[in-house]
């Protein structure tokens, strides 16, 4: 590789003390600097209390609540069909990721989609939340969780009953600008009910406005917590600041990824990923997946009429969330079939990986790419999948580079459940 080295100034390599073992070009260590270390946690200008220790701390309660769930609609691990109060968002993110085991989510029922981490989630913030970025901000995706029938099949009003029995003095410390109201009125507050519900159509607005008001404070905290859920610096990481050297087929893998097999096209950047959406072509395969799914397509029409969005009137700065809404792109036939680039951090502790978890473990990842892809049943497959020819033993020097990506776990303390009886 001493072609490959001309003109890159020594300026541009890793730590002084990072062993590279002789691998690597001037222009991969260079390339390796650039993804390294993870930049500072995005702000969340819409959401004041992003950051308030408060906030994620009652955060930490709700995520683990399952009281605001409605019946379950099938038997599963969860409960028996017909049984409340079973589902929490830890019930689908669970794993070293917070995220899931299950190719699909289980909810009430069986989730189309492969539940994402939670952790490192809030580095997503430019492309927005899920995996088709449906959500601009991160606190207004429970709302939509608390509602969607095949997750916590609940209601706002739901919702907000067990924020006003259980959470109270609580909430009130944390949003004491919006103080509870008097919930025990079920006159006033139903103890069920959503917009299309009699119960909710028939309540006085400004009822309305203040429990809408109460979940997307909920969301809020949600999102005060799973900002704390970090796992940034890995074994890369500390090769790149000079500690201890990957081993030889980790750093094959890392040339590899940057190299031929071009894994950086999309996985880019510290955070690695280009924050894209792409279409790999991957069929609607495996337990409980349906047979279609527009990805991006079924997503940019809803974001901007949210009006639990960063524009709306549940946010708390929407000059600051207009430019996302601005730049959301078309409804075009061109964006069916296509889903988030997930980061490639933490890889090998995320499977099943993509949108509806098709792919078990990073073997199959792999060979899924040196494949050039899928056969694209929706929609058009990204022009930039190519068969890759790799070898079995590039093969595993790419799944040991993606082994080092793991980082360090999350504070014990934060995994811990701590909602109130």
């Amino acid at each position: 590789k001493e072609g490959d080295d001309a003109g890159v100034g020594a300026d541009m390599a890793l730590a002084p003390d990072a062993d590279t073992l002789g691998i690597l070009s001037v222009q991969e260590t260079a390339l390796a600097r650039e993804m390294s270390p993870m930049p500072p946690i995005p702000g969340s200008p819409t959401n004041d209390y992003a950051d308030d220790p408060a906030a994620a701390t009652l955060g930490q309660k709700f995520y683990f609540e399952a009281d605001w769930a409605g019946p379950l609609q099938m038997d599963s691990r969860l409960g028996q069909e017909g049984e409340p109060g079973k589902v929490s968002c830890f019930s689908c993110h669970d794993d070293q990721t917070f995220g899931s085991a299950d190719n699909v989510g289980i909810g009430s029922r069986f989730h189309p989609r492969h539940a994402p981490g939670s952790v490192n989630a809030a580095w997503y913030a430019d492309a927005g939340f899920t995996w088709r970025g449906r959500f601009d901000v991160m606190w207004a995706l429970p709302r939509a969780v608390f509602e969607a029938g095949a997750i916590f099949n609940s209601s706002r009003l739901r919702v907000a009953h067990v924020v006003f029995d259980q959470y109270r003095a609580e909430y009130d410390a944390v949003f004491g600008d919006h103080p509870l109201p008097d919930l025990a009125d079920e006159a006033r507050f139903p103890a069920t009910g959503k917009p299309g519900d009699e119960s909710w159509d028939g309540m006085a607005p400004a009822d309305q406005e203040a429990v809408n008001r109460i979940v997307a404070n909920v969301g809020k905290a949600l999102e005060a917590y799973q900002r704390r859920l970090q796992r940034t610096e890995s074994p890369f990481d500390r090769w790149v600041a000079g500690g201890e050297p990957l081993n030889e087929a980790a750093q094959r893998g890392f040339s590899l990824f940057v190299g031929s097999a071009n894994c950086v096209l999309c996985h880019s950047g510290p955070f690695f990923t280009d924050l894209s959406y792409r279409n790999l072509g991957l069929a609607q395969t495996g337990p409980n997946v349906p047979e279609a799914d527009g990805g991006r397509f079924d997503a940019v029409g809803a974001i901007a009429g949210d009006p639990f969005n960063g524009i709306g009137a549940y946010s708390d700065d929407p000059a600051a969330g207009q430019p996302f809404i601005d730049g959301v792109e078309a409804q075009t036939d061109a964006l069916m079939g296509r889903f988030r680039v997930p980061t490639a951090r933490n890889a090998a502790i995320s499977a099943p990986y993509m949108h509806a978890g098709q792919l078990a473990d990073l073997r199959a990842l792999v060979e899924f790419y040196d494949e050039g892809g899928g056969p694209a049943p929706t929609g058009v497959i990204d022009p930039s999948l190519v068969p890759l020819g790799l070898s079995e033993t590039e093969k595993n020097e790419l799944i040991a580079f993606l082994m080092a990506l793991t980082g360090d776990p999350v504070d014990p303390a934060l995994t811990q459940n701590t909602a109130n009886p």
